[in-house]
């Protein structure tokens, strides 16, 4: 009986002995592979760089503005703008109707807000013609001494008719996609169609501002347009028409 418990106490001892090796040994191969495993780092996202406007002809844009390759309504639509976006300007041409970006592209001056009193004056290429703040202040020529006046003649540009003048044309652009009418109303035969963004040129508008008409003729409802165009002279419609 004393040799069966004994042998039972040493197959006991003997797993014991062998149940600490093999869970010590699998802890220390699981603790390595732990201690080894690289932990990934996330990396947090770069923020957005801010403009640097210093130095810079920089203006906000007051309506939707359409860039346009040159300076003519007619020249190849390079990007539209929205309300609110800045962009900085190179240059105006000299009559301030078109300015040029640093980007190479024209917009009309009156969608931008004040545009600089310093910026350089550009031809239609976009090279420096004048540059304002280089400017020489113009001296002076001393008043002549009055002399006695001749008769006055007769001028031949005098004698030449008084050419009609042109009617002054606006562009504005299409919020959306809107039909074209013959007349100031719906009542009036569709004619035609403009897409969204589209540049119109204006060349007239009901007293009421509720209508304009297209240089081609066409009119066009006010509230589809942006900018609206306050400054066009005023058709009268004659009844019938």
């Amino acid at each position: 009986m004393r040799v069966l418990s004994a042998i039972l106490l040493l197959v006991v001892f003997v797993g014991l002995a062998i149940f600490l090796t093999f869970t010590s040994s699998w802890g220390a191969i699981w603790t390595s592979q732990v201690q080894e495993t690289p932990v990934a780092l996330e990396e947090e996202p770069s923020p957005t760089p801010t403009p640097d406007w210093s130095g810079k002809f920089a203006v906000d844009i007051l309506q939707p503005t359409v860039l346009r390759a040159a300076p003519a309504p007619a020249a190849e639509i390079v990007a539209v703008l929205r309300r609110g976006d800045r962009v900085a300007l190179s240059g105006c041409a000299a009559d301030l109707l078109w300015c040029q970006t640093e980007e190479g592209a024209w917009l009309l001056s009156y969608m931008v807000g004040d545009v600089p009193g310093d910026l350089p004056v550009l031809n239609a290429s976009g090279l420096t013609v004048r540059d304002v703040r280089d400017a020489p202040t113009p001296t002076p020529e001393p008043s002549p001494t009055p002399t006695s006046e001749p008769t006055p003649q007769v001028s031949l540009l005098q004698l030449l008719p008084t050419p009609t003048p042109t009617p002054a044309v606006v562009e504005t652009v299409a919020l959306d996609a809107a039909n074209l009418r013959a007349g100031p109303g719906t009542e009036f035969e569709r004619v035609g169609s403009v897409r969204s963004g589209e540049t119109l040129r204006l060349i007239g508008q009901l007293a009421d501002g509720s209508w304009y008409q297209l240089e081609n003729g066409a009119w066009i409802a006010a509230f589809l347009v942006e900018p609206p165009a306050t400054e066009l002279p005023v058709i009268t419609i004659e009844n019938g028409e």
